[in-house]
């Protein structure tokens, strides 16, 4: 199942409904199977995790309680938004978080440097012999890590398997992100693919694996941060 699948509920269901007995939550998604709405839609109107809605999705099928509707490519494609690559080849919009800020006006080209005249070399005098003490060894310091944020992308989308719903993962995930953090980097849109933001505030990062962890339930691995 990828999410964009269509259900309605069956005869077969309307004759056993009275008989029926399930925990209200999945009683709640059982009612929501209206044959309009796909599968990812029907999930969240009844406040279900995708990941939760599958199994029960699949038990509903195996009662015979719910059955697939059909929909044709075009009802397919207005649905998701998806682009026939049949046709043309299309790259993913971003994901637009925030408004960009407006560009400063461009500040004046200030007029190029005057040539220094050549000047006769010095003669360097001989410099005394001076013992100099063996180097101490230096310590490398540990700076800051830098976050991918392409891999936290990747890691989100990677947890539904869907491009569509993915997008939908990655939007919810970053609203949960204060838009000072993110606008203090510069960061106005998260693109699905090849994203090349680099994230270097230790506060931004905290706030995208708090709300990753509140939207997914999963905690960010250390793939998503560069190499030190």
């Amino acid at each position: 199942m990828t999410g964009t699948e269509i259900y309605k509920r069956t005869p077969a269901y309307e004759k056993q409904a009275r008989e029926i007995k399930l925990h209200a939550p999945h009683w709640k998604l059982l009612l929501a199977y209206d044959g309009q709405r796909s599968l990812s839609e029907v999930a969240m109107s009844a406040e279900t995790s995708f990941a939760d809605a599958l199994p029960l999705t699949q038990k509903f099928l195996d009662q015979d309680w719910i059955e697939e509707m059909p929909i044709t490519l075009d009802q397919y494609l207005k649905r998701t938004g998806a682009v026939d690559i049949s046709s043309v080849t299309a790259v993913l919009p971003p994901t637009v978080l925030h408004e960009p800020p407006k560009a400063a006006s461009a500040a004046p080209t200030p007029p190029p440097p005057l040539p220094i005249p050549a000047q006769p070399p010095l003669v360097k005098p001989e410099a005394p012999f001076v013992l100099t003490p063996p180097a101490q060894p230096t310590v490398a310091k540990t700076g800051p890590r830098v976050m991918k944020l392409s891999a936290v992308v990747d890691f989100i989308t990677s947890i539904v398997g869907n491009i569509s719903i993915g997008q939908l993962l990655v939007y919810r995930v970053f609203l949960r992100v204060p838009p000072e953090l993110l606008t203090a980097e510069e960061i106005a849109s998260v693109y699905l693919v090849n994203d090349s933001s680099l994230i270097q505030s230790e506060k931004l990062q905290r706030a995208i694996a708090d709300a990753v962890n509140a939207v997914t339930k999963r905690a960010l691995p250390d793939s998503v941060f560069a190499p030190a």
